[in-house]
């Protein structure tokens, strides 16, 4: 236990930062709440993770490496001998929960119903684990499609710590192991996908109700204060310890960098979350989805604190095409350090506490609390914050009596290798043209508005009109972005033809903001024209519907006028084809119209075909994408005027008995002999979300643009992708 006393110790923060056990502080509890807390299990039992199942049974993961359900009132233990687990999810359709190990995501099986777990399965350990024992591993966290996601942990000490572009200066994160600072999704028993990196102790990770995904991240070296990322595939979040993964950096080329060259790359919080007065080590970010069971704060996003022992609450608006935000204090006093929490079905808050090894101003080592409304008394609370041209916009709870002006400061924060940043030119703000609305609820109000800075909007004297005090006085605004003079036209997409962008990694379809590609080199042209194997079809003139389309005599078929389709129709099948741009200098056919086509396996799903040889174009659209939905993972395409591949493996979607999608169409591709999607699904069909189907043609498609051409076409049909797959992903000795 000694080594678990040290691990836990640094989960957040330094140790030369903590030297005193805070004082057990009064609790401070919005009208009509309180908190009610529950008996832990005999012995020790210290919980990192909880969640609900339907039945409304709870279940805790420990530190102690166990796993714990309570049901009407009493304990029973479910699995014992795991790793520091912290964060438990339960998934209904598999009837498994799942737990975040240090070194693996783990599914947990009561395979005979006794209510005793009897199998645990390794979903994915691709990640590394050196052993330093600050490399922890949270979550996971699900989507709608069912997607789970989990954060990783950096290193607290070890051999890659990034300074300011100075041997030995500041810094004390390290990248011990593999995907160490990043987040990473898990479709399926084995599948392992990284998504963003930059991060140094990312404890907290949710997924909103839109599928967004968010991490929060404790202050450190080159984390100036604890915050809230929006997390978008392929972003960097600013830790640089994490960059070696990506292909396009090495350690020599990190370590050569300084925080001016970090900063022109990295994604700014969505929300700062100012020290003391809000957090210290915040946790997982959970949603108010109870439909007003928990009070007027519905759809608002709910965090706790491990150090201040509290639960604050955070909003997001969309400015200029980024989110962003604010954030206001809730509860104080909870018996422990809020980690992680959970809403149940009658719309309590619960929350997993800690403090052992760990400071926390709660003073317990570890307690189960939940709070709960008493569904009519109204709290007098600061109750949203929206940015408006030229100032705020605040809305309260309660009718306000008497006008009061906040006093507004503003400020930002040093990026730079060192522990944490104190505020930065800290400024009191004039504040004009204030107004109050009829009803008395909302108040706007000028303030010179600064990119880049987080707001204080401070309403001390304010009172109801019973001459109630506000509650919480303070909300913090954080402002990257203004809005634009000239209001752009916010892209919206008809859910009958796709998908959220939280579905997307965070994007929009087509979004230019979404991080380009790496280029890497393919393999040799000679390594990848592959034949056909016995078992497979050629997909010669014979098997094609379009006569506009016509084969010459040395088997090439340039792109022809209307979409062409195979004859027969194809279910799960391994695919080969080979494709050729034209070289041309015409700068009308640039961008997406240097060659395009696309390769539709079952006559719906769209691989993309287009000239990324040093033509620039939007990332879901590159040569080898997953049109509209999903870049390829790197850029292997050759230049106009030489011979391409796709080696193609999928697996038909799969449909329950009432028509709706049951598993997604799942696809592995190498592009050149270079891997460009390992097991990514298809979230939807090019126009329209899933309808139900059985085998269809492969299409190749008709589009505007320079010329194209194909050859070498053939198909294993009927395949069984689960068992194809790996040796599908070794036919190239490089991959």
């Amino acid at each position: 236990m000694k080594y678990l006393l040290i691990s836990f110790a640094s989960l957040v923060l330094a140790s030369s930062i903590t030297a005193q056990t805070p004082n057990k502080v009064p609790a401070q509890i919005p009208m009509g709440y309180k908190l009610e807390t529950v008996p832990l299990p005999r012995g020790a039992v210290t919980i990192l993770g909880i969640c609900h199942k339907p039945d409304g049974t709870l279940a805790a993961a420990s530190w102690e490496g166990e796993v714990w359900e309570y049901k009407n009132g009493s304990w029973s233990l479910f699995a014992t001998g795991l790793m520091e687990p912290n964060g438990i999810y339960y998934d209904q359709k598999d009837d498994a929960y799942y737990v975040a190990q240090k070194p693996e995501l783990t599914r947990l099986v009561d395979t005979d119903k006794d209510g005793k777990c009897d199998r645990y399965e390794c979903v994915t350990d691709e990640f590394g684990a050196s052993g330093e024992y600050h490399e922890y591993h949270y979550g996971p966290v699900v989507d709608s499609l069912g997607r789970k996601y989990a954060s990783l942990n950096l290193g607290a000490r070890g051999d890659f710590i990034v300074p300011d572009g100075k041997k030995g200066v500041a810094g004390n994160m390290s990248y011990n192991a593999p995907w160490r600072g990043w987040v990473y999704r898990s479709d399926r028993m084995g599948h392992f996908q990284p998504l963003a990196s930059g991060l140094r102790s990312p404890c907290g990770i949710g997924v909103s109700p839109k599928d967004e995904l968010f991490v929060t991240d404790n202050q450190g070296d080159w984390v100036a204060d604890s915050c809230l990322y929006h997390i978008r595939e392929g972003n960097f979040y600013g830790h640089p310890a994490s960059l070696p993964a990506r292909p396009d950096f090495t350690k020599e080329k990190v370590l050569s960098m300084t925080a001016a060259d970090f900063d022109k790359i990295r994604t700014l919080p969505a929300i700062w979350f100012p020290r003391e007065v809000i957090c210290n080590s915040p946790g997982s970010p959970v949603w108010d989805t109870t439909g007003g069971k928990f009070g007027p704060f519905q759809g608002q996003m709910f965090i706790g604190d491990q150090t201040q022992s509290n639960y604050f609450r955070c909003g997001l608006e969309e400015v200029d095409g980024e989110l962003q935000g604010w954030c206001v204090d809730f509860i104080r006093g909870t018996a422990s350090g809020t980690v992680k929490m959970s809403f149940d079905a009658e719309g309590r808050l619960w929350s997993a506490q800690v403090g052992r090894g760990w400071l926390s101003k709660g003073g317990k080592r570890s307690a189960l609390q939940y709070a709960k409304w008493d569904n009519q008394t109204q709290p007098f609370e600061i109750h949203n914050a929206a940015l408006t041209k030229t100032g705020f916009k605040i809305t309260f709870t309660d009718r306000i009596g008497k006008k009061t002006t906040p006093k507004v400061s503003s400020w930002h924060y040093k990026y730079h290798s060192v522990y944490g940043s104190p505020k930065v030119d800290e400024t009191e703000l004039p504040v004009t043209n204030y107004t109050l609305s009829p009803d008395r609820k909302t108040v706007t109000f000028d303030v010179p508005l600064t990119t880049g800075k987080v707001y204080a909007l401070n309403f001390q004297e304010q009172k109801n009109t019973d001459s109630a005090q506000l509650g919480h006085n303070t909300v913090y605004y954080t402002l990257n972005k203004t809005h634009p003079e000239k209001q752009t036209r916010k892209r919206t997409y008809d859910p009958k033809r796709g998908v959220s962008s939280g579905l997307l990694g965070g994007w929009r379809r087509n979004d230019n903001r979404r991080p380009i590609p790496t280029v890497v080199e393919p393999l040799p042209a000679e390594q990848t024209y592959l034949p056909a194997p016995g078992d497979a079809t050629q997909l010669d003139a014979s098997q094609w519907t379009n006569t506009g389309w016509q084969f010459d005599d040395n088997g090439v078929m340039p792109r022809g006028k209307g979409n062409n389709l195979t004859k027969e129709a194809y279910g799960s099948s391994r695919i080969h084809l080979e494709f050729m741009f034209d070289e041309h200098d015409d700068p009308e056919w640039q961008g997406q119209l240097y060659g395009n086509s696309g390769i539709f396996p079952m006559s719906h799903y769209e691989l993309q075909v287009v000239n990324t040889y040093q033509n620039p174009t939007v990332a879901d659209g590159q040569c080898g994408a997953l049109y509209g939905q999903r870049p390829p993972r790197v850029n292997a395409c050759r230049a106009p005027g030489e011979w391409q591949s796709y080696d193609i493996l999928y697996k038909a979607p799969t449909f329950n008995d009432n028509g709706s999608l049951e598993d997604p169409l799942r696809i592995s591709v190498f592009h050149n002999g270079v891997l460009i999607h390992n097991d990514a699904s298809f979230l939807a069909r090019i126009t329209t979300l899933y309808q139900e189907h059985g085998k269809l043609p492969l299409k190749i498609q008709d589009h505007k643009g320079s010329k194209v051409s194909f050859r070498n076409l053939w198909i294993v049909p009927d395949i069984n992708y689960d068992t194809e797959l790996e040796p599908f992903l070794s036919i190239y000795s490089m991959n």
